[in-house]
């Protein structure tokens, strides 16, 4: 889809710039020590005098490629397609360097590298096209990558929306449902959107009363909305146009989606995790040992929270209560502090004497760099709610709060935590976040965690 192709092809470019230049460097390492020869030279000059060459290839072939189309449909585009997108741009290349050698007055150290190059670089590049082809493919089918998608309109309009379709774009899609408004009530449609965990709601009969206010709520909760006609009405966010088959669509979007945000996010996110849990595994070796001499039970403690798009998710903290904590839950409902869907209370009697220390110095969030190393949590991030707890949440501003990941500190951490009683409050800060978020946001957030942590600032 174009806007995924769009997201993702700046990181490709970079890749295959990489990609080539290690190319041409084997094949200076090939004919230098004679393993590969060419031409009746038995020695060739050294690999400094190629560093023009080298420069031209990894900054300009990949541009080169996206100049014949070679990063469009990765799913769809055939390999005797690629192989002439790839000869084209090989041509092009040529050509600059045959003018980079006449006018520029370079020298080409060694002919025979340069037609190795050519000879090899279409294998490579043909050889990581089909990889990352099967790899989308794959994860496309096991639902690993991409968003839920469901349907909303008039049977007649699903079914043309549907036959324009190709098997490379249902996939993409994941089309979980779709929904008659004829005869399915908007209200029932807004239920099975939560249940179906949808990151996107395609309306295609735009126009029809029953659509009442379900893709504004969509919006608000920080579902994709996607129309089919160029309808704005009772939309805010600023759309974006895309493609799907013969249609064309209109996305309304109010969670940020630039690539480079959330390609750095993640990588923070994979880094900073491995390294917590190298640089803190003596730490847990000790409060593991502790828990276990002090209370008996488990270490760890796993509850099933609502992630991304209300997407369940077992988060794992250091047990603080005592083994039969869930079951008196019921119990202590009418000492909730919290106003709202959520449960907090200041003095739990559930809590063990090593659980309120942990709880105190949030130490018994730990083991959650686990999650965010899975890909299910972030570092930065609204915090993940307990499934019943979600399922309580009506309003849909509130619901804004699943558009993203869920983070292991956010700004509700940072700015008074348990001291929050309201849970608009806390919503507040959390839609303040999204609306915002930004790498120097996440930065600020997380320096900000660790004298919040140390000092136990709003912590119970």
């Amino acid at each position: 889809m174009n806007r995924k192709q769009e997201n993702s092809k700046e990181l490709f470019l970079i890749m295959d710039g990489v990609l080539l230049g290690l190319c041409f460097w084997l094949c200076y390492f090939l004919r230098s020590t004679g393993l590969v020869r060419l031409d009746s030279l038995f020695e060739i000059p050294p690999f400094q005098e190629s560093y023009w060459m080298l420069a031209l290839i990894v900054a300009v072939t990949p541009l080169l490629l996206d100049m014949q189309g070679f990063y469009q449909n990765p799913l769809t585009e055939t390999v005797e397609r690629r192989f002439i997108e790839i000869i084209k741009a090989g041509f092009w290349l040529f050509l600059i360097l045959g003018a980079v050698f006449i006018f520029g007055r370079q020298q080409v150290p060694s002919r025979s590298v340069l037609i190795l190059f050519l000879v090899t670089a279409p294998v490579v590049l043909i050889i990581r096209d089909r990889t990352l082809r099967s790899v989308l493919m794959t994860s496309y089918r096991s639902g690993k990558i991409g968003d839920r998608t469901v349907i909303v309109g008039l049977s007649r309009d699903i079914g043309s929306f549907m036959q324009g379709l190709g098997t490379a774009e249902r996939m993409e899609l994941q089309i979980t449902q779709h929904f008659d408004l004829e005869k399915t009530p908007s209200s029932e449609i807004r239920k099975q959107i939560r249940q179906h965990a949808a990151g996107r709601v395609i309306f295609v009969s735009w126009g029809h009363p029953e659509n009442k206010d379900l893709p504004s709520e969509c919006e608000h909760e920080g579902i994709d909305v996607w129309v089919v006609m160029n309808s704005m009405s009772g939309l805010s966010a600023a759309p974006s146009l895309s493609s799907l088959g013969k249609s064309r669509v209109l996305i309304f979007r109010k969670t940020r989606s630039e690539f480079w945000y959330r390609f750095s996010k993640r990588l923070i996110d994979f880094l900073g995790a491995i390294a917590g849990l190298i640089i803190l595994s003596p730490l847990c070796l000790l409060i593991a040992l502790a828990i276990k001499l002090t209370s008996p039970g488990p270490v760890i403690f796993r509850q099933v929270r609502s992630g991304r798009r209300g997407r369940r998710f077992g988060i794992l903290k250091f047990r603080t209560m005592i083994p039969n904590a869930p079951a008196l839950h019921a119990e202590l409902a009418h000492r909730n502090e919290m106003e709202g869907p959520v449960f907090k209370i200041s003095k739990d009697p559930r809590v063990t004497p090593i659980g309120a220390f942990l709880r105190r110095t949030s130490l018994d969030e730990i083991p959650q760099l686990i999650n965010v190393l899975r890909g299910e949590m972030s570092l930065v991030g609204p915090r993940p709610l307990p499934d019943y707890e979600t399922e309580r949440i009506e309003k849909s501003t509130h619901r804004r709060r699943l558009s993203v990941k869920p983070g292991m500190t956010c700004l509700w951490q940072i700015r008074g935590r348990s001291t929050i009683r309201n849970f608009d409050d806390w919503v507040k800060l959390d839609i303040e976040y999204i609306d915002n978020a930004s790498f120097l946001l996440d930065l600020w957030i997380l320096i900000r965690t660790v004298p919040t942590v140390f000092f136990m600032r709003g912590s119970h």
